[in-house]
């Protein structure tokens, strides 16, 4: 392996990458996957689309908030550290616990509350096919209830 990721794994750049890569990849497909699985289960069943809209755009602005305004200056800030005063410092309780880097903790909550309202309405969303069906006919090529 490369040097660089000597300086790197450990510090605030591995779980940016993880999030990113793990959710942006898998975590999707898997949400694709279960409304694959869901059209064929309730496929003759009109969807009201509104939280699965909601539910997309939440996830995906709450994962880059999560990411831009705290996972990658954090893990940056970090690597430069390690690279300029050693590894064991740029994870030592000195360096993480100045105040930017509380600060940039902090600005994690705005994105992981995002996130959560996405997971939340995809929740709704599927318990609400279950639960409280919408048994409108649906004309074939059409599976989005009528907005009228």
């Amino acid at each position: 392996p490369p040097l660089s990721l000597y300086y790197m794994q450990g510090l605030n750049l591995t779980p940016l990458h993880g999030h990113t890569a793990l959710f942006g990849v898998y975590g999707m497909l898997g949400i694709a996957l279960v409304l694959f699985c869901l059209r064929g289960l309730r496929g003759q069943m009109a969807w009201d689309t509104r939280a699965l809209k909601l539910s997309f755009w939440a996830l995906n602005v709450g994962l880059a908030l999560m990411a831009l305004l705290t996972l990658l200056p954090l893990g940056t800030m970090q690597l430069l550290a390690a690279i300029e005063h050693g590894y064991a410092y740029a994870r030592s309780a000195e360096f993480m616990q100045q105040p930017i880097v509380e600060m940039l903790v902090w600005m994690r909550v705005p994105g992981d509350t995002i996130f959560s309202i996405g997971a939340v309405a995809l929740t709704w969303f599927v318990l609400r096919l279950w639960v409280a069906p919408k048994r409108e006919a649906v004309l074939p090529g059409n599976t989005e209830a009528s907005d009228a």
